[in-house]
């Protein structure tokens, strides 16, 4: 083997090295950013929630005009951040484990590819020994030799051929778990936001659904005074209207069903 290929081959097992490192480090971290995830979405819940809270505490003391749609809009909210904290909670226990599990595996492969560099170092150190090695041509020493040489050899070519086989099979468990943990992710994510979607959805037509003429209407006729109802023409009516409709007795609206039947 010549010098340069030796070198060649010991680059790329450093190469190898540092791959494992920066596998291991790639995998702390993304475990690392769920756990403050978690911290930081418990921050966020705490205000949403504070936000919540005090709306659902104003709608309690609103006319029952805007009353409903008011608490309707606050339990979507709710829904939205319930959502998202089980979201969150499934994304740390399917994911972290995962994870978190790639320190092993690392350190594991280092130690095997420690172990395999060791014994292919050793062939080769025996390789270059029998290459080195002089004795007169066709002698039996020399046929001893070249028959070691070739053994040395081969054994060489197997360790080199391990050692391949090894980062293959970590590149391989490598990009699975990456293709998992990343598409697991984003597949709970889009379920998530397809949910808080509907939530918000829902909570934008109950604060449509609020009538500013009927809101009005019912917060004049119960807070207007009498005297100041009666100087206004179109209160007045609207005082007449409600009080000949509340005047109606049960037979009346009995009738009046009959003829529209």
């Amino acid at each position: 083997m010549s010098r340069r290929q030796s070198m060649k081959e010991e680059n790329l097992l450093k190469q190898y090295g540092l791959l494992i490192s920066s596998t291991d480090l790639m995998f702390q971290k993304i475990g690392e950013s769920l756990s403050a995830s978690a911290l930081s979405a418990a921050a966020a819940r705490d205000k949403a929630d504070s936000f919540n809270i005090c709306l659902s505490e104003y709608a309690t003391k609103e006319n029952k005009a805007i009353r409903g749609e008011l608490v309707d809009y606050c339990e979507c909210l709710k829904a939205v951040e319930d959502r998202k904290q089980k979201t969150l909670e499934t994304i740390t226990e399917k994911l972290k484990p995962a994870c978190d599990r790639w320190k092993a595996i690392c350190t594991e492969v280092q130690s095997s590819l420690k172990t395999l560099c060791m014994a292919r170092d050793k062939e080769m150190k025996a390789v270059k020994a029998l290459e080195k090695t002089k004795c007169k041509e066709g002698s039996k020493k020399a046929e001893q030799v070249a028959a070691d040489l070739v053994a040395r050899q081969a054994e060489l070519a197997n360790k080199n051929a391990e050692i391949l086989a090894l980062m293959q099979q970590f590149h391989t468990q490598k990009l699975n778990d990456y293709k998992s943990v990343l598409s697991t992710y984003a597949q709970i994510q889009m379920v998530n936001h397809s949910r808080a979607l509907e939530f918000y959805t829902r909570s934008f037509q109950d604060i449509m659904d609020i009538q500013t003429d009927e809101y009005l209407e019912t917060v004049l006729n119960e807070t207007t005074p009498m005297s100041i109802s009666q100087s206004n023409p179109q209160l007045n009516n609207t005082n007449n209207n409600n009080n000949s409709n509340m005047n109606t007795t049960p037979s009346q609206s009995v009738d009046q069903l009959n003829v529209t039947k």
